[in-house]
């Protein structure tokens, strides 16, 4: 019996925009760090390539705080289109 829940197909999406607010709001360190950790948990099994380049600059951007926010907006909308398409064929 398989106990995993289905995934979202926009869940790394949802998850990585999460981490922006958290540190556009100066969260509590601890509170940032869980999120980053679910985010890269989900974003291990985001199965679209081109979704999982985009957010894992997206958290790198944020990590290193040299996020322009109008660059970070726009990259999560690109991932979140993406996320919405089926991967194309044979891009893991």
């Amino acid at each position: 019996m398989d106990t995993v829940p289905e995934r979202r197909p926009t869940e790394a999406c949802d998850l990585v925009a999460h981490v922006v607010v958290l540190s556009r709001r100066d969260a509590p360190r601890v509170t940032r760090l869980a999120a980053l950790d679910q985010a890269r948990t989900s974003l291990r099994r985001e199965p679209n390539r081109d979704v999982r380049s985009t957010l894992t600059w997206v958290l790198s951007a944020v990590e290193t705080g040299e996020r322009a926010d109008a660059c970070v907006d726009a990259a999560l909308r690109v991932a979140l289109r993406d996320s919405r398409r089926p991967p194309a064929a044979g891009a893991r």
